[in-house]
C-alpha cells in the first residue's frame, strides 16, 4: 500500500490564484481599493491608511487563510491527511474505529534452582530488560502460580505493565529479576512467547491506510481488501505490513497471507487465531483458500566497525557501542526504540549506507564506521539478525 502523501495546501492554494502571503494579499486589497474608486494618495507602506488596513484586514486575513484554512480544515477535509478526531470522523465514514492501545501478554520460564522443590511464583511478580535507550520494559505475573517439584523450568503468564507494541520483544530480552524470588535462578522469555500481541494507539497514518483500503471493501467481494480490512482489525497488525501470494499455493483459489509485526516475530499464537477467525469461522469467500503465516526470516551476522573521536574516554566508548548496538537492533526490528532508525522490509533492499548515515546523525562521536556485510535483498521474507558484533577501533 502506498504511504499517506504529504500535501502542500499553501502551494495548491497560489496555483489556484489565491493570495497566500503578506504581500500577495496586500496588492490584491489595493487593487479592490482601486477597483471601488477610492483614490489614496499616500501610498507609502507607512502611510496611515496602510498601516490601518494591514491591522484590521490584511492579519485577520493571513490568520484565516494560513492558520485556519491551510494547516486546519483543509488538511483535515481528506483522509490522507487528518489528524486526530477528524480522522476518527473520516474513518467513522466508513465503518471503522481507530485500534486501541493493548498490553502485551506471554510466557516466561522460570528456572529453578533445585527441581526436585516445589516454588511458587506470587502474582505481581515482575521481570525486566536490560536498559535500551535509557529505559527498561517490565512485565508482571498475571497470576499466582506454583512450579511442582520435578520440574526444571515453569512457563508463567505474564503480561506488560503498560500497553504499547515496544513490549513484544525477542526471545531472551526479559531476563533480569529485580526483586528476587526464592527458588528460582533465572528468567527469560523463550522463542515464540506472545500469546496476544501489544500494540500502540492505533496512528492516524495507520488509521488513513485502513481507511483508504475499506473504499476497495465496498462490494464485498473476497479481494485483498476485504482480507486486508478483516486482518489489519487485529492488534498489532498494520495494514502496509500485510503481503499476499496469489499464485495458487495450494491449487486453484489459493493465496497466502504474510504478516510482519512492527516489533519482534509474528507469534505463532496470533497465526492461529487469523487462520482459525478466517477459515474456521466462516469469514471467507466461496471456494476462497487463504491461509496466514508469519512473514519468513533471512538471518544475518552482522558486523559493526566504528572509529570514534580521539579525545573520547574508555566510558564514553563503552556507551557508543551500546548505543551503536541498540540502534541496529532496532533497524532489524528487535525494538521500537529510535524511531527515526530505518527498518528492514521485505521486497525490497536494505541499505547500510543509509543506516551508517543515521548513526552517524544520532552518534555525532562516531568519526567513521564500516559494515562487513553487503546490502540485503530481502524478496518476500524479512532480514533478522543472527549476530551483531560492534567493534570499537582506536
Amino acid at each position: 500500500m502506498s504511504p499517506r502523501p504529504q500535501v502542500d495546501f499553501t502551494r495548491l492554494m497560489a496555483a489556484e490564484g489565491i493570495p497566500t502571503t503578506i504581500e500577495a494579499v496586500e496588492q490584491e486589497l489595493a487593487r479592490e481599493v482601486t477597483t471601488a474608486g477610492s483614490v489614496i494618495t499616500n501610498d507609502s507602506r507607512m502611510s496611515p491608511f496602510w498601516r490601518l488596513q494591514r491591522a484590521i484586514v490584511v492579519k485577520p486575513a493571513m490568520w484565516l487563510l494560513n492558520s485556519l484554512l491551510i494547516g486546519h480544515v483543509l488538511p483535515n477535509l481528506f483522509a490522507a491527511t487528518a489528524r486526530g478526531y477528524y480522522q476518527d470522523l473520516k474513518a467513522w465514514d466508513v465503518g471503522l474505529e481507530r485500534k486501541g492501545a493493548k498490553a502485551t501478554r506471554g510466557l516466561v520460564e522460570f528456572f529453578k534452582q533445585d527441581p526436585a522443590t516445589a516454588v511458587t511464583i506470587e502474582a505481581g511478580t515482575r521481570v525486566t530488560t536490560e536498559r535500551i535507550n535509557g529505559r527498561s520494559y517490565t512485565l508482571a505475573v498475571t497470576d499466582t502460580v506454583t512450579i511442582p517439584a520435578g520440574l526444571a523450568t515453569g512457563l508463567v503468564v505474564c503480561e506488560a505493565t503498560e500497553a504499547g507494541s515496544a513490549w513484544n520483544l525477542p526471545a531472551g530480552y526479559f531476563c533480569i529479576l529485580p526483586t528476587s524470588v526464592n527458588g528460582i535462578e533465572r528468567v527469560a522469555n523463550p522463542v515464540d512467547w506472545i500469546t496476544e500481541p501489544g500494540d500502540d494507539e492505533e496512528d492516524d497514518d495507520a488509521l488513513g491506510l485502513r481507511i483508504q483500503n475499506q473504499y476497495s471493501v465496498v462490494g464485498r467481494y473476497h479481494i485483498d481488501a476485504v482480507y486486508r480490512s478483516m486482518l489489519a482489525a487485529v492488534a498489532g497488525i498494520r495494514s502496509d505490513n500485510i503481503y499476499f501470494e496469489h499464485d495458487a499455493p495450494r491449487g486453484p483459489g489459493t493465496a497466502n497471507a504474510y504478516i510482519l509485526m512492527e516489533v519482534g516475530s509474528t507469534p505463532q499464537a496470533l497465526i492461529d487465531k487469523l487462520n482459525k477467525h478466517v477459515s474456521h469461522d466462516g469469514n471467507h469467500g466461496h471456494g476462497d483458500d487463504l491461509q496466514c503465516f508469519a512473514l519468513p526470516d533471512t538471518l544475518h551476522a552482522i558486523t559493526l566497525n566504528i572509529w570514534p573521536r580521539a579525545f573520547l574516554g574508555d566510558q564514553a566508548k563503552t556507551l557508543l557501542q551500546t548505543e551503536a548496538e541498540a540502534m541496529v537492533r532496532a533497524a532489524f526490528r528487535e525494538t521500537a526504540d529510535y524511531p527515526t532508525i530505518t527498518r528492514t522490509t521485505p521486497f525490497g533492499r536494505f541499505s547500510f549506507s543509509r543506516l551508517g548515515a543515521e548513526l552517524h546523525a544520532l552518534l555525532p562521536d562516531i568519526q567513521s564506521l564500516s559494515f562487513d556485510q553487503p546490502d540485503i535483498d530481502s524478496e518476500r521474507a524479512i532480514p533478522r539478525l543472527s549476530s551483531l558484533t560492534v567493534n570499537i577501533h582506536e
